[in-house]
């Protein structure tokens, strides 16, 4: 149940036009990564010897926020930073791999 959740918190969907299938693609995809990061934390709790859903269970009733960054490069020149140095707010964060220089973890 979303009802009352700040949308500052947990912004609508954007779905551009012309892609029948883009809510679909999207959610897939995004369970799929939310699931990984859910593994990922199972194993992380097990390693530092806590219970299994000690960090998961925290997780249930987060915001996760599937975003992908689309960027026009025939508008955007060579050298354009599409996202500037940044710190992520949530407990982990997850993307694919980058295929430009300057991605530093």
């Amino acid at each position: 149940n979303t009802e009352g959740i700040d949308e500052r918190i947990d912004p609508p969907k954007v779905i551009p036009e012309g892609f029948p299938t883009w809510e679909a693609v999207m959610d897939k995809w995004g369970g799929k990564m939310l699931q990984a990061c859910l593994d990922i934390a199972r194993m992380f709790a097990v390693g530092r010897d806590l219970p299994q859903n000690t960090f998961s269970d925290l997780m249930e009733y987060g915001a996760h926020l599937l975003a992908p960054t689309g960027s026009d490069l025939k508008k955007h020149g060579k050298g354009t930073v599409f996202a500037g140095f940044h710190y992520d707010l949530n407990f982990m964060t997850i993307h694919g791999k980058s295929r430009f220089p300057g991605l530093s973890l």
